[in-house]
């Protein structure tokens, strides 16, 4: 099993990728993608100057169908989307590779994490490269981001606001305040950045080296380890029978 950290250019067509390009001062953040009755809906979080011109271009797309702003910050717009599931979603269920979350897209270019072992792996590689998308690996000798940018800023604030002194001199709801975000959401994320940081010092043995240096080398996403074609194509990106593999660069 690895776990491997990819980019990959989202593909012409895709609702996700159009809109990134379209707002490139936008990031947005999938956090989830789950099947209703109604179809797909994802779960989307645009955060930059440009997230309400990134909404209203979600919402002027044919291919979506609708879209709900669920809470709206001073940094930040949360979103219910209902359309197609984005591209690399589709093709992560057909090959039965679990994606972390969250996945952060900025001017089209998705940062994702994958964790499955290398056959399955290039499958999904495959899948994404039919469906029009340019993948890299972000593996190699690169460290890896123990937390996502999100993640990230909101712990520096948390400690720059005196949250993890002891005593404590802010609680929960006042860092939420000044965030201008729901205390459920800063109390999710500073969860998830916490159970990130726990799991790195469990795992490593001397923790928080900065060489970056893993066990396993993480596979190249390539469809050369698997032998048959696979042109099958789902979710949000347009069919495109004659992309067979994958680009695959090395940052």
């Amino acid at each position: 099993m690895s776990r491997t950290r990819l980019r990959l250019d989202l593909p012409d067509g895709s609702w996700l990728g159009e809109v990134s390009r379209s707002s490139p001062e936008t990031t947005l953040r999938v956090t989830g993608t789950v099947t209703a009755d109604e179809g797909d809906v994802t779960a989307l979080t645009a955060a930059g100057v440009g997230r309400a011109a990134a909404v209203d271009a979600l919402r002027d797309r044919g291919d979506v169908d609708r879209v709900e702003v669920v809470e709206r910050g001073r940094s930040e717009t949360v979103a219910r989307v209902a359309a197609p599931a984005p591209s690399y979603v589709a093709a992560a269920r057909r090959a039965g590779v679990p994606v972390e979350g969250p996945v952060e897209v900025a001017d089209g270019r998705a940062t994702l994490v994958v964790v499955d072992d290398r056959e399955r792996l290039s499958a999904f590689g495959r899948r994404l490269a039919t469906a029009g998308a340019t993948v890299e690996s972000a593996g190699g000798n690169e460290p890896e981001p123990i937390l996502t940018e999100a993640q990230g800023e909101l712990v520096r604030a948390a400690i720059e606001a005196g949250y993890y002194d002891t005593p404590r001199e802010c609680t929960l709801t006042e860092l939420a305040a000044d965030r201008d975000i729901a205390k459920s959401t800063c109390s999710e994320t500073l969860h998830r950045a916490e159970g990130q940081v726990l799991r790195r010092f469990v795992e490593r043995e001397e923790p928080f080296e900065a060489d970056g240096s893993e066990t396993e080398s993480p596979p190249a996403v390539s469809p050369s380890s698997v032998d048959e074609p696979d042109d099958g194509v789902d979710g949000d990106a347009p069919h495109s029978p004659d992309r067979t593999g994958v680009t695959a660069r090395r940052p």
